[in-house]
């Protein structure tokens, strides 16, 4: 099915934002890459942005670091987004941090 001209335009903005976040998380060590889900009927609390890292063995120190960076990224998905004109109610639901 074909986007229509507004998702389209959500859409990009998103998709704006989620390069700026992915160079924001190439930073940190053992980044992977970035994936996203959304529904635009249901737009922007349907929006969920996973941050997967590459760790081979996670201690209590490694959780504690991936909870930070979450935060860090979390903030700055909002702020990135906000400077669009598209305001997240609750960022912490909005982006996870994942191991691969």
């Amino acid at each position: 099915m074909k986007m229509t001209k507004i998702c389209q335009r959500l859409n990009d903005k998103l998709i704006t934002a989620l390069d700026l976040l992915s160079k924001e998380a190439e930073q940190h060590e053992n980044f992977s890459h970035i994936t996203h889900t959304v529904k635009f009927d249901c737009f922007p609390a349907s929006l969920l942005v996973i941050v997967h890292y590459q760790e081979n063995k996670i201690d209590n120190s490694d959780i504690q670091e991936y909870k930070s960076i979450e935060t860090i990224l979390q903030k700055q998905l909002h702020r990135l987004l906000l400077k669009k004109g598209i305001v997240l109610k609750k960022p912490t639901m909005n982006l996870k941090v994942q191991n691969v």
